[in-house]
Order: C-alpha cells, then sequence, then structure tokens
C-alpha cells in the first residue's frame, strides 16, 4: 500500500488517502481464502472442501476482499499514517476515522482516514476565575430515608405457607416454551423475583400470585412487540412454573442492634450522626465539582479559535448516546423525555450540540495549556504509571505499553494535570 495524499479538507483537520494495487488485494484475498476455506459450506460440497472460485460464485466476488482490505489496512497504514503525521508536524487529538472510498477487483481499493487535528487557541484568560461551592442543607427527612433504606436491604427473607401477594420474594424454576418448544434464555433455576415490581415481562409476576410454595403451574404471557430480543418479540409464551417457596420482608427493629450492623456504632442518634455527615460530605464534594467544573467552562469561554468539526461531532454523539442510555435505564423514550420537559426535538439536540461544542473547547484549552506550562507527561513519567499498572496485572511494562494508546494517554494526563493548574490558580467561594 502506498499513501497517496495529505489534505487538510478544512481547518484542523487531516484527511489522507491510501490505495493498494489490485496484485496487493488478490494476494491478500488469497490469504484470506487459505486462512478460512473450511469455515465455508457450499451446497453441493462438503464443509471446507469448495475451491475458492466456487465459494465465490456462491458468495460473490467481494466475499474475500473486506477481510483482505482489513488485513491490508492494519499491516502497512499505521506506519504510513505515523510518517505523514511526523512529515507535516501535525498532533492529532482522536483516533483517526477510516473510510473505504473504492474497491474493484482490476484496480485494487481506495480508504481514507481523517482526524482531528490540535487547534491553536488564543487565550483571553487562563487563570483567576471565581466560582462558587454552595452545599445544599441536608432535612431530616434525607437521613431518615437513608436509614429506611439501609433498613430495607438489611432485611431478612422469611418463607411463609400463605399464597404469593405483591411484595413477597418468591425463589422459581422455570422454563419457557413457543409452540410447544423450549426457547434459548427461556429457563432459569431458583430465580428470585419480587412480585409487583416489574421485573418480569408483562403478566409473568402476574401469573405467580395466588400460589403456594411447592405448586407447580402454567403463565401464559405474550412478549412485547419492541421486545429487545426480536425472535421472542410479539410471540405468544408458555412458562411452566415451579414455586419453590413465598416470602415477606422481615424488617430489622430501629434499635442500637441495628446501628451496630449497618453503621458500627453504639446506637440509633449515633447512626443518624453519622449518615447526616456522610451526607453533608457526599453534597459538598459535588457541590466542589460543580465549581471545578465551571471554572474549567470559564477557560473554555476565555479560549478562542476554530474547533475540529470531527472532534465536536464525535463529542456530540457521545453525549447523545449516553444521554440516550439513561432514559433506557428510566424506561423512558427520548419522545416522553422531551415531552415531559416542553423541548422540541430541535431545541434538545442543540443544546447538547452547544455542550458538547464547550467541553470540546474546553479539553483542547487545557491540552494547549498544559503545553504552554510544561504541564505534559515525559516518557519517563507515563513508564512509571504503566509499570504501576504491569506491576497490578502481573504482565510486563513491554506488555502493558503495547496494549496502550500512549498518544491518547499522554494527551488525558495532561489535560488532568492542566485541570489541576487551572483550578488551584482560581478561587471557589464557599457559600
Amino acid at each position: 500500500m502506498k499513501l497517496v495524499n495529505v489534505e487538510t479538507p478544512e481547518a484542523n483537520v487531516c484527511k489522507m488517502t491510501f490505495s493498494a494495487t489490485a496484485e496487493e488485494l488478490e494476494a491478500a484475498s488469497e490469504a484470506v481464502y487459505e486462512r478460512t476455506r473450511d469455515s465455508y459450506t457450499i451446497k453441493g460440497f462438503e464443509k471446507g472442501q469448495a475451491d475458492r472460485a466456487q465459494i465465490e460464485a456462491d458468495r460473490g466476488e467481494h466475499t474475500f476482499w473486506y477481510d483482505a482490505i482489513n488485513d491490508l489496512m492494519d499491516r502497512d497504514v499505521p506506519a504510513l499514517y505515523e510518517g505523514a503525521l511526523a512529515e507535516h508536524g501535525y498532533e492529532p487529538v482522536d483516533e483517526p476515522a477510516y473510510d473505504l472510498v473504492s474497491v474493484k477487483k482490476d484496480e485494487g481499493f481506495v480508504a481514507t482516514a481523517t482526524v482531528a487535528l490540535r487547534p491553536a487557541l488564543t487565550f483571553k484568560q487562563t487563570e483567576g476565575f471565581t466560582a462558587k461551592c454552595t452545599t445544599p442543607a441536608t432535612a431530616d427527612r434525607e437521613v431518615e430515608q437513608t436509614i429506611e433504606r439501609r433498613r430495607q436491604a438489611a432485611a431478612e427473607l422469611v418463607p411463609h405457607k400463605g399464597p404469593a401477594v405483591k411484595g413477597n420474594v418468591v425463589h422459581i424454576d422455570y422454563s419457557g416454551y413457543i409452540d410447544g418448544r423450549q426457547f434459548p434464555g427461556g429457563t432459569a433455576t431458583s430465580q428470585a423475583v419480587e412480585l409487583g415490581r416489574g421485573q418480569m415481562i408483562p403478566g409473568f409476576e402476574e401469573g405467580i400470585l395466588g400460589h403456594k410454595a411447592g405448586e407447580e403451574f402454567n403463565v401464559d404471557v405474550t412478549f412485547p412487540a419492541r421486545y429487545h430480543a426480536q425472535d421472542l418479540a410479539g410471540k405468544a409464551a408458555v412458562f411452566k412454573i415451579k414455586l419453590i417457596d413465598v416470602c415477606v420482608r422481615q424488617l430489622p427493629a430501629l434499635n442500637s442492634d441495628f446501628a451496630k450492623k449497618v453503621g458500627k456504632v453504639d446506637s440509633m442518634d449515633a447512626l443518624r450522626a453519622q449518615i447526616r455527615q456522610q451526607i453533608e460530605e457526599r453534597k459538598h464534594n459535588a457541590a466542589l465539582n460543580r465549581a471545578k467544573s465551571n471554572i474549567i467552562l470559564q477557560l473554555a469561554d476565555a479560549a478562542e479559535g476554530e474547533l475540529p468539526s470531527p472532534l465536536v461531532e464525535s463529542a456530540y454523539q457521545a453525549e447523545m448516546q449516553n444521554f440516550q442510555q439513561q432514559l433506557r435505564m428510566q424506561r423512558m423514550t427520548l419522545d416522553q423525555y422531551l415531552s415531559q420537559t416542553h423541548q422540541t426535538r430541535e431545541s434538545f439536540t442543540a443544546a447538547v450540540r452547544a455542550s458538547a461544542e464547550r467541553n470540546t473547547r474546553a479539553r483542547m484549552a487545557l491540552l494547549q495549556l498544559a503545553e504552554e506550562k510544561g504541564l505534559t507527561p515525559t516518557d519517563a513519567e507515563l513508564d512509571a504509571q504503566l509499570a504501576q499498572k504491569a506491576e497490578q496485572a502481573k504482565k510486563t511494562l513491554a506488555e502493558v505499553k503495547e496494549r496502550t494508546d500512549l498518544r491518547a494517554l499522554r494527551r488525558n494526563e495532561a489535560i488532568r494535570r492542566a485541570m489541576d493548574y487551572v483550578v488551584e490558580h482560581s478561587t471557589i467561594e464557599e457559600g
């Protein structure tokens, strides 16, 4: 393979173009065929007996191309990429994004690598920022709520002979059937289920209500239309259930024994004081972190210059994915969230993009400040840091370095040090 071109299609963005000849593609495809031929089953042949021409006639002439392209890119592009960066004096601030431009049997293939470069920013200010650290007061009810959560966690499960009702914890063996056949993932033994919590698919927990320990019975359910396993979505199923036991939660008394067990203190008054202190410390630390973040965002606002668009886009996509994951954990869709918060999709995405751009500007500002203040870690410092990881993992330093993105590690450590520097040279007012 060879490097065809290096260009900067926009500010702080480098695009490299690589190509491989038809002969290189053919040689790599033949290597892939030899490596994988035994895995192919072609009609009329025993597994692994069809030759390359027969496989390509059945699967298409491109069958081995994409593995071959990956092999060639993995083998040749890293050195070409690093050489181009060094020749042009470019400093990447993210991983490159690769795209396959074209691939033809008689021409080979062309691919590109696009990478964001560190921008040159101009600072209006780098020190002397001010932020307030306001710690919310802790109410008595917060202390009592924490005690109740710990009480619930310390509850003991006590079997009883009565019928199962909501709030009971049952232990069951079950196996699921669709059209009379067991389906993968539909069986369990001694599964604990708290009835009424909605842990299982709709209808499953309701089918256990009223049954007693030792009973065996069937529960008919229908998987939700949007079930995560698409092969089960919307299908009717029968679960054969054996109810091992029905348990009630027996809460401990709020006395000195409870205080000793959960807080290692002698009385409930001492436990309440301990919990209040823990809540206050947690709130103060959260408030302090918010103040530090505010200072860093002030640095971002004081840094002027054009950011690489791929870096902003990557940050935007990451923030969107993180937010949507949080919504899924709350069993909420984005449309439901927007309805509750009275936002349009356009205003929401615009706000997320603005946040991504501001956070990206902060990281780039910190990275530049680290260089200006001599805070970028040296090779020796990175080696010392990795040596500790190697010792913990019982590996050699060389093994750990081989699996570490040293450029990203250096960048992240530089940003961390610069963040500490900016905070230390700013003022956080308590109040």
